[in-house]
């Protein structure tokens, strides 16, 4: 297998933050709707299921769904910090059919990329909008694993 680096090997920002709720309700889409942290989490997971199980491609989709997993885990402390509600749901509830359950890895990869890329221009415009300093740094620092997300993923289309 290849040598992917799924996190960056920066440190995570401990979050301080008094309570605001229109800072908990900006990063709800990101946490837990259509295109989230979930969502990637349960799509990168059924992907891995569906892959060779000792592949290269199986373990760095496992890899990057445990990263994603601690996204989620620092999001939805971060908004409960902020005095918000961790539902798993943002605008909407979060269902199974946000999850891609396409077969093709060719199509897959790509789809992932392209999912990578809207998250961190997601995080961005977040960031635009956030009044916490602490947890934009947090946030800058999750888009460092994105991009690392990114960079796997084209390696490995490359790769077929």
């Amino acid at each position: 297998m290849e040598n992917f680096k799924f996190a960056s090997e920066l440190p995570y920002p401990e979050v301080q933050t008094e309570e605001n709720l229109a800072d908990a309700k900006l990063l709800m889409p990101s946490y837990a709707g259509a295109g989230s942290e979930l969502t990637a989490i349960l799509t990168y997971s059924f992907q891995s299921f569906i892959s060779p199980e000792n592949g290269a491609l199986a373990q760095a989709l496992s890899g990057i769904a445990r990263c994603e997993m601690k996204h989620m885990q620092l999001l939805g402390r971060t908004i409960y910090k902020l005095g918000g509600y961790p539902i798993m749901g943002a605008r909407t509830y979060f269902n199974g059919s946000m999850v891609c359950y396409t077969l093709d890895p060719h199509k897959y990869l790509a789809q992932n990329i392209a999912a990578e890329e809207a998250a961190i221009v997601g995080y961005e415009r977040t960031i635009l909008n956030l009044h916490s300093e602490s947890v934009k740094l947090l946030i800058e620092r999750i888009i460092l694993d994105e991009e690392l997300h990114i960079a796997t993923f084209k390696e490995l289309l490359k790769s077929l």
